[in-house]
């Protein structure tokens, strides 16, 4: 994948938009599969370049804005630069770009935290939530949890061709080619849900809490990053999505992380449960990671398809908690 403004003078005119100093590289960084990053390091310093694939500054503004917020109440958040002119989103030639202070730890794969990490990151997420509860709804994502069942199915359809038409040539592939039969046999088996209403109340949350986005000092949780898919929605939806992610259903992990957030942010059986189905619901029909990876083109969603077989989310979760 190359990025729009990767060489030469496009790449240095975006940069002069900051005081950087003398650069002395730029290197993409692999695996952002939403926008391009890159990793700039300076006289001043290392930063991250983000190059947005979609140029709406109304999104980007409004998350540097809910980063700041949670960034003064104590969420180890990476803080967008000033440009020279005092702005955090920049604007050159139609692309549309900002800087951001470097993040503190390190990343960790999927299913690699440990438990001391796992409780930790339960208890970041408690906190971010309870310091976003009284936030109103500025334009933040709600995802409605309803889906056509047949239309889906025939999504699916759609990428098995794709992924044959190329030949199976990894080992994700066939994770791919196996996963997308049975999340179609289950899409179209009478017992699948396709529409689901929360039952308890939304409000501002991360979005995207899962590895990519999260830093580690031993067992700390030393940042938080990308808040660009925050969302209006149950924080118990955010609660179980984030487990999903984080720990592949794991039970000692996830009890771990779900504990942590509960002995923080107290959370009954029912709006537990009810998140859990609300999640249920969005990851049962979840195409994404197959259609980015193998309709668009996009390699880094590929290490957002697991290496394990589909189940419907409440048979797994069931089992778990």
């Amino acid at each position: 994948m190359s990025t729009p403004a990767l060489e030469g003078n496009r790449m240095a005119s975006l940069l002069q938009a900051w005081s950087l100093g003398e650069v002395h590289s730029v290197t993409e960084v692999a695996g952002g599969a939403t926008n391009w990053v890159c990793r700039v390091e300076a006289s001043s310093g290392v930063s991250f370049l983000r190059l947005y694939r979609k140029a709406d500054r109304r999104t980007a503004l409004r998350e540097h804005g809910l980063i700041a917020y949670v960034r003064q109440r104590g969420i180890p958040a990476p803080l967008p630069v000033l440009s020279l002119a005092g702005e955090t989103v920049v604007e050159r030639e139609g692309q549309l770009c900002a800087l951001y202070e470097s993040a503190s730890g390190l990343q960790l794969a999927a299913g690699a935290l440990s438990q001391d990490q796992a409780i930790a990151a339960g208890d970041m997420l408690a906190f971010l939530h309870a310091i976003t509860r009284d936030l109103p709804d500025v334009g933040y994502v709600r995802w409605n949890l309803a889906w056509d069942g047949p239309a889906w199915a025939e999504r699916l359809s759609v990428v098995e061709r794709a992924i044959l038409s190329c030949g199976v040539s990894s080992e994700t592939d066939e994770w791919a080619l196996r996963r997308l039969c049975d999340q179609q046999r289950w899409l179209r088996d009478p017992a699948c849900l396709h529409t689901y209403s929360p039952a308890f109340s939304r409000q501002v949350t991360h979005g995207d809490y899962q590895h990519a986005n999260l830093f580690f000092d031993g067992p700390a949780l030393s940042a938080v990053i990308d808040w660009e898919q925050a969302a209006f929605m149950p924080p118990a939806y955010e609660l179980v999505r984030a487990a999903a992610f984080l720990f592949r259903f794991d039970p000692a992990l996830t009890r771990a992380f779900v504990d942590a957030y509960v002995d923080r942010r107290r959370m009954s059986t029912a709006e537990l449960l009810d998140g859990a189905r609300a999640w249920a619901c969005f990851s049962d029909h979840h195409v994404w990671a197959l259609e980015e990876a193998y309709l668009n083109g996009n390699e880094s969603a590929k290490r957002y398809i697991p290496h394990l077989p589909f189940r419907p989310f409440m048979a797994a979760w069931s089992e778990i908690t």
